[in-house]
């Protein structure tokens, strides 16, 4: 058995430290960085591994990959100084980058660096959506008619750079894509402000696929408690699915059932498939194009709930 590759996270506050978790238990952690120096250190001694306070620290050619778990308006530049490091494969947690515009800017800058990018859309290696998908693609619920996400939380005032569609939105925009396997080609949506001053905390968007299916994703920062789920709806049956707890119940005229399957770790899947795209040296999936075409969508949908309008969208 070959050498575990090892990858240095950058930014291990917020989500960061479950990066720092669970590749220190897959034997792939090589070094962590972050501006602030108690987090640094911690994380550093605990896991026994280099630590740094800036990229600029992070020693050339020392690790096969990166991930950037930093806050999403630094990820541009972040990416780039680590490309700058002879990484050869870079991880950028959602949503990339915080446009359209800087995320091609990024994207092709690191393909000058011959870097391989992955963009962190956790859902789908959630073994909840993989149970979906095989449904979908094994025509279980027959012709495919529409589909609804729900993605709901209370989140207090704080200061963040992005508002509920580009922070959280984003996911179920992916996932859409992603079980249909198709690009939608209009947005309608809707968004407000309730809670939160400076960005919308509140919004439903409404796809509309080539073929004539339709996906309505509904976002919130307001509910007092935390859903996450999916529904699937075709000419055969109906499928449903916590993407919390991992339940999936399939639905037909004539039966009801709910496969048992054990609780996984979706981020435990998704840093596995990037480490197993590094020893094989492969593209990993999601990657760039997945994280365009998500903050296309997200772009167009804040322009829909600007001007009431439905936006087209690129295929």
């Amino acid at each position: 058995m070959g050498k575990k590759p090892s990858v240095i996270v950058v930014g291990a506050g917020g989500f960061g430290k479950n990066h720092v978790r669970v590749l220190a238990e897959l034997g792939s952690l090589g070094g962590v960085c972050d501006i602030d120096r108690e987090k640094a250190s911690t994380y550093g001694k605990l896991y026994n591994v280099p630590y740094y306070l800036n990229v600029s620290d992070i020693p050339e050619g020392a690790y096969d990959g990166a991930i950037v778990s930093t806050p999403t308006s630094t990820h541009k530049d972040v990416a780039m100084q680590i490309a700058s490091k002879e990484i050869g494969y870079i991880f950028i947690e959602k949503p990339f980058t915080p446009t359209l515009k800087e995320a091609i800017e990024l994207i092709e800058f690191l393909k000058r660096k011959n870097v391989k990018i992955m963009v962190g859309f956790i859902e789908r290696f959630n073994p909840a959506v993989k149970m979906v998908k095989k449904y979908v693609d094994e025509e279980a619920l027959g012709e495919i008619i529409m589909a609804s996400a729900t993605r709901v939380r209370r989140w207090p005032e704080r200061i963040i750079d992005s508002g509920v569609l580009l922070d959280t939105a984003i996911h179920d925009v992916d996932l859409m894509r992603y079980l249909f396997s198709e690009e939608p080609i209009k947005v309608y949506a809707k968004t407000g402000k309730s809670m939160h001053r400076i960005h919308e905390d509140y919004a439903t968007i409404l796809l509309t696929f080539q073929s004539g299916k339709m996906a309505l994703i509904n976002a919130n920062w307001l509910t007092p408690f935390k859903i996450r789920s999916i529904e699937v709806i075709g000419s055969e049956g109906v499928v449903e699915a916590d993407l919390v707890t991992q339940q999936v119940t399939l639905s037909s005229k004539d039966d009801r059932i709910t496969p048992f399957s054990e609780w996984r770790e979706p981020l435990r899947y998704e840093l596995k498939h990037f480490l197993d795209c590094i020893t094989s040296n492969e593209k990993p999936n999601p990657d760039e194009r997945d994280a365009l075409k998500a903050l296309e969508i997200i772009e167009a949908s804040l322009k829909s709930s600007k001007t009431g309008n439905s936006v087209e969208v690129s295929t």
